[in-house]
């Protein structure tokens, strides 16, 4: 199951957090989405899914907060959705329930930014409604162009308004107030497609029967889809089922399903050396495919470019990681160039394949070093240690390349699978003899840069 609303960042959850997530757990939480109500909770909030790794978050200003919120905030809520595990914009909306909350004008004003800000963002939002039926509805249809999509959270209203809903593309959630008697949106229940229909908690609020009046826990979401379950005429496992699968889609969770079959450590624990990614010397394997890319510029002032694909190549390296954004990576590549050898078809060729080594030293930075998959840039220099032409040939050069890596904590270490596209720039041009046809031999000032599209596994043991 997956508690897709629980502000378990609050106060009342600081003594016992850890407690609260691991009984989670054990009732088969898989997740939770922490859903924001302002900017001044957004440092607690990263320093919570940095510890606890099956929590992730919403960003938004919720519309109790709205009367204190301007151009700073928003700016704020935008700028945030880059941090780690950061899967909607929430928890927004309209309520109109306090008389002495900000005016409607107010609140419909910051709602309109954040659905603007979501579609920006490419997020879902968590929507907020009390007492703001037709309001709601107003502004999601004259926002809604193709690309908003989210979930009206503790879903309350009638037969109308959840039809309009549904027909603009929303998701429906319910919490504990289902279990309380007299409550009219249990008869609208089953008209909800079960691709749009999540359960969760609204912890610590709305505690479910038979805990109404305590303090809510994600660990009782249980009790909200047994009753989601009898309501719809359905078996808690197919609703458990159906429920998450929703949950993933809307907020793009499915990289957790890739790697449960690997060792994990228990998302409710704690990692006292750091965040759960942290990673410290380790040591893997790579292969790729190199691109020798030659720029010839000849005595006679022509150019040329020739290259030559698709040759092996594989190597070694150690990782390092230094600071949260930043790690430091040596390398070693090999590769042959067996395309220069002598052959019936080619009597002009080398008797011998070219060989290229690269010796790299490089900097990774990643911008989001608390999820499951970073994205890195890497800059830095090579030793290129070549023999061309029957000829030893060593060369500085500058290396640059893109990539992502997956890194799944495990109980022998950290294992990291990672693939890149990597750049190396020669430095300087050497005066060499080439063919620029079967018959012809030029001289010609030659340099060159390498394309390696890599692939690779670090292992980073626990020392």
């Amino acid at each position: 199951m997956i508690d897709t609303h629980a502000h378990i960042d609050l106060h009342v959850f600081d003594d016992d957090r850890a407690e609260v997530l691991r009984r989670a757990q054990q009732e088969g939480v898989e997740a939770v989405i922490m859903p924001a109500i302002s900017p001044a909770a957004f440092q607690k909030a990263r320093r919570i899914v940095e510890e606890f790794p099956g929590v992730y978050r919403a960003v938004g200003i919720h519309p109790h907060a709205a009367q204190w919120a301007g151009m700073a905030e928003l700016a704020a809520v935008e700028a945030e959705v880059v941090q780690p595990r950061v899967v909607a914009i929430g928890e927004i909306g309209l309520d109109y329930y306090y008389p002495d909350g900000a005016p409607p004008a107010v609140q419909q004003r910051l709602f309109r930014e954040q659905l603007r800000i979501a579609k920006r963002c490419g997020l879902p939002v968590i929507i907020h409604n009390r007492n703001a039926h037709g309001d709601i509805l107003r502004l999601l249809e004259e926002e809604q162009d193709g690309t908003l999509r989210g979930v009206l959270h503790c879903f309350s209203g009638d037969a109308e308004f959840l039809q309009r809903a549904l027909a603009l593309g929303f998701s429906i959630s319910v919490t504990g107030n289902i279990t309380y008697r007299g409550n009219p949106v249990v008869e609208l229940l089953p008209l909800v497609p079960e691709e749009r229909l999540m359960v969760e908690t609204d912890a610590p609020y709305m505690a479910p029967h038979p805990h109404r009046g305590k303090r809510n826990e994600p660990a009782f979401v249980r009790f909200v889809a047994e009753k989601l379950a009898q309501l719809r005429g359905q078996t808690c496992a197919a609703l458990e089922e159906s429920t998450t699968r929703a949950a993933r889609a809307l907020f793009r969770l499915a990289i957790a399903a890739l790697v449960c079959t690997f060792p994990l450590r228990s998302w409710a624990a704690a990692d006292t050396s750091g965040h759960l990614y942290a990673k410290s010397i380790g040591l893997g394997l790579h292969g790729a495919t190199n691109t020798i890319v030659e720029l010839r510029r000849f005595t006679t002032g022509e150019d040329q470019t020739f290259s030559y694909e698709g040759l092996p190549a594989f190597g070694a390296h150690l990782f390092y990681e230094f600071h949260d954004y930043l790690s430091l990576e040596l390398a070693y590549t090999y590769s042959r160039n067996t395309k220069v050898l002598k052959t019936p078809q080619r009597p002009w060729g080398q008797d011998r394949p070219d060989i290229y080594q690269i010796l790299e030293l490089g900097l990774h930075v990643s911008p989001n070093p608390y999820g499951r998959v970073n994205f890195y840039g890497t800059l830095g220099v090579a030793a290129l240690l070549n023999r061309i032409n029957e000829r030893q040939e060593n060369k500085g050069a500058l290396i640059s390349g893109i990539g992502l890596r997956l890194n799944l904590p495990t109980s022998f270490g950290m294992v990291m699978p990672w693939m890149e596209w990597r750049l190396n720039f020669a430095l300087g041009r050497e005066r060499r003899e080439v063919y620029v046809s079967s018959t012809e031999r030029r001289s010609a000032d030659v340099g060159f840069w390498l394309s390696l599209p890599r692939v690779g596994l670090v292992w980073f043991p626990q020392w």
